[in-house]
């Protein structure tokens, strides 16, 4: 994870999704959709997850929302 720039864990977009990048946006559950996830480099255990977009099943959660999720998963480390 170091050799892509992620000092504390990663962000990953669907450019970079290996080994066949776009595989999500080519995907039928990527229309109008997205998520969210922390991965502290140090465990790479999933710590948080959300979802966003339109139709029902998404969380749509507000920016103050997911930046207390990021504090809060930092806080742990």
């Amino acid at each position: 994870m170091e050799g892509i720039g992620a000092g504390r864990g990663w962000c990953v977009g669907d450019g970079q999704t290996e080994p066949e990048p776009g595989v999500w946006d080519d995907s039928p559950f990527s229309v109008g959709r997205g998520f969210d996830i922390i991965v502290p480099l140090s465990t790479m255990e999933i710590v948080y997850t959300t979802s966003h977009g339109t139709g029902a099943g998404n969380e749509n959660l507000e920016g103050d929302d997911i930046l207390e999720a990021v504090r809060d998963a930092i806080e742990d480390l």
